[in-house]
């Protein structure tokens, strides 16, 4: 079956106002923008940017440390949770079983084996399945990867989220293995990043 990808504008960067110091920056940061010593996007960067912000994160733009840098202009929502991906809503409740977002149904059904998709088993080795993964919960690593890869099988094209491949690649090489190396960055991500920012794809606190 064909993966729907939904069609993302671009948008066209307005022009911004004189920058006006927020309520959550500092008198001396006040100051530097009245002195002219920054503009507008260095203020961006001293604000701090929300966990659970609206827009999603390509790896090779993501930071756990400090603020979380922006994303591209035209980054999708963020992605479902393991809960939601065993809903009615985009499961079907009727055999096969198959996974579905909007008018789109998946060739992916719960008893699909994570194996078929390319990833490795966990420490858990009687989960076997993409709802046995899902079923482990939603800030599990298991139901984390899996939530996120359904999402990449809908609107995954390394532009707007990532691609199916690249959490597979999440999954063997940083949880399972020593260490996951995202693109356009020199250095491994550890587990404990690889889990930070699909917490952060699906819009939890890190």
């Amino acid at each position: 079956m064909s993966e729907h990808r939904p069609h993302d504008p671009q948008q066209t960067p307005q022009a911004q106002p004189a920058p006006v110091a927020a309520s959550g920056v500092s008198k001396t940061r006040r100051s530097l923008l009245r002195a002219g010593a920054i503009g507008a996007p260095a203020l961006v960067a001293l604000k701090p940017a929300s966990v659970s912000a609206t827009t999603c994160k390509l790896p090779s733009g993501f930071t756990v440390s400090g603020n979380l840098s922006r994303g591209p202009k035209n980054c999708a929502q963020p992605g479902l949770k393991a809960s939601d991906w065993n809903s009615a809503t985009y499961c079907n409740t009727t055999s096969p079983f198959a996974y579905k977002y909007g008018t789109s149904t998946y060739s992916i059904t719960k008893s699909t084996t994570v194996a078929s998709l390319g990833f490795k088993l966990g420490a858990d080795t009687s989960a076997t399945t993409v709802s046995s993964w899902l079923a482990k919960g939603d800030t599990s690593e298991y139901g984390l990867v899996m939530a996120c890869y359904l999402q990449a099988v809908h609107s995954g094209n390394d532009s707007n989220w990532p691609s199916k491949q690249r959490f597979v690649d999440m999954w063997n090489l940083g949880v399972m293995g020593t260490g996951y190396t995202p693109p356009n960055q020199t250095v491994a991500w550890t587990k404990a990043k690889v889990i930070a920012y699909l917490m952060y794809l699906t819009n939890q606190v890190v």
